[in-house]
């Protein structure tokens, strides 16, 4: 398995993080009651999995991979890097939408958060991932695969994503 697989896996249970948040963000928008531990379980997956452990990975062992060959000096990676920023700040402005208790804030933020990942990732998986292919032989991808398996998920983050997913969801999951 290349290095990129690893990374895609991540991005498919991010997806499903953020479909949870747009539900949350489109039911705040009507003015529906949202559970806080919804918010604070959703904030977590954000804070735990998407970021500690997902975007930690891409900094810790790809991107200095990357550094050490001929495309590492793209401005695709420093752009990247900046979206990872922009990425925490959003959900820390979530974060505080929730203990203001602001709605509207919260749903603003969430839809802002939602299109920000989805259009990373798709930068990745298109611009970053072909990077990655034209730089690393096969031996330093398998490196950078031991370097990403070294972090390890929290398993209560990915059970919680499934609680909410069946709450929030399922509906439409259903269907």
């Amino acid at each position: 398995m290349k290095c990129t697989d690893l990374l895609t896996q991540d991005h498919k249970i991010i997806l499903r993080g953020i479909e949870i948040l747009e539900e949350l963000a489109l039911r705040a928008e009507r003015h529906e009651e949202i559970e806080p531990a919804d918010v604070k379980a959703i904030l977590r997956f954000l804070q735990v999995f998407a970021d500690d452990y997902h975007q930690l990975k891409e900094e810790a062992a790809l991107f200095p991979a990357l550094r050490r060959t001929a495309f590492g000096q793209q401005p695709a990676l420093r752009h990247l890097l900046f979206e990872h920023d922009q990425e925490r700040s959003l959900v820390a402005a979530l974060e505080e939408s929730l203990h203001t208790r602001k709605g509207s804030d919260f749903a603003i933020f969430a839809r802002r958060l939602t299109e920000l990942l989805i259009n990373h990732m798709e930068k990745e998986e298109k611009v970053l991932f072909g990077i990655v292919e034209r730089s690393l032989t096969p031996e330093e991808d398998v490196q950078v695969v031991e370097e990403l398996n070294k972090f390890q998920s929290d398993p209560s983050v990915q059970a919680d994503l499934r609680h909410l997913e069946f709450k929030y969801l399922r509906k439409t999951m259903v269907s």
